[in-house]
C-alpha cells in the first residue's frame, strides 16, 4: 500500500495560525485545526503535542512574520535611519488599512498572557525582537543628528511600537483610514521635531 504523502510542517502552522488568528486560542477547538490543517487528530498530536503547543509555535510563528516586514524595510537603499523608521510606520499603516484583523500579539496578549506564562514570554521576546529593530533605527538616527539629543531612542521606540496597537485597534472601532494617517503623520512630525 502506498504511503501516505507527508505534510509539510510550516504549511500545517500556517492554516492553524489562521485559525487561531480568528477565533482567538479559547474559541479555537481541537476539531477546528484538524478540519483547516486537513490532517487527522493522531497526526496533529504527534506532529505538534497538543493545542498548547501548537498555539505557541503559531504565535512564534506570527512574531517572526512581523518582524520580517519590518526587516525587509532595512533593506531599502537611500534611506536615512529616520527615513527608514518612517517607512516603516508607512508600512504598517498600509497593512492595518488592508488586513482587517485584528494583531493576534494583542489578541493573545488581552486572552492569555495574564495567567499563561508561556504565551506572555513568547509574546515579550517577538515584541523586544521589533523593539529593538526600532531602538537600533532610532539610536543611529541620534547619531548621525535626524534626531533631536532630548529624545530617549528606547522610550520612542516602545512609543512606536505600542502606538501600532493602538492604531490597529481604533481603525478596527472605527473604520476612519484617515484617522490611523494622521495618527502616523502626527508620529512622524514628533520624531522630527526638536522638542
Amino acid at each position: 500500500m502506498a504511503r501516505e504523502k507527508e505534510f509539510i510542517p510550516e504549511e500545517k502552522i500556517a492554516k492553524a495560525l489562521d485559525v487561531f488568528w480568528e477565533k482567538g486560542y479559547n474559541a479555537t477547538s481541537m476539531q477546528d485545526l484538524v478540519e483547516a490543517m486537513q490532517i487527522n487528530r493522531s497526526s496533529l498530536y504527534n506532529s505538534f503535542g497538543d493545542k498548547h503547543n501548537l498555539f505557541l509555535e503559531c504565535l512564534r510563528t506570527y512574531g517572526y512574520l512581523a518582524a520580517k516586514d519590518y526587516e525587509s524595510v532595512l533593506t531599502l537603499k537611500d534611506l536615512s535611519p529616520l527615513e527608514t523608521m518612517e517607512k516603516i510606520i508607512d508600512v504598517f499603516v498600509s497593512g492595518t488599512i488592508y488586513d482587517c484583523k485584528c494583531c493576534m500579539g494583542m489578541k493573545s496578549s488581552f486572552e492569555l498572557a495574564g495567567d499563561d506564562d508561556e504565551v506572555r514570554s513568547v509574546i515579550k521576546q517577538a515584541s523586544a525582537r521589533t523593539i529593538g529593530i526600532f531602538t537600533d533605527l532610532l539610536k543611529r538616527a541620534k547619531e548621525q543628528g535626524e534626531l533631536s539629543d532630548d529624545k530617549d531612542p528606547v522610550v520612542l521606540a516602545h512609543i512606536i511600537f505600542n502606538g501600532f496597537c493602538g492604531w490597529k485597534q481604533s481603525y478596527l472601532q472605527f473604520k476612519d483610514v484617515d484617522l490611523v494617517k494622521g495618527m502616523a503623520t502626527y508620529t512622524k512630525k514628533h520624531l522630527r521635531s526638536s522638542f
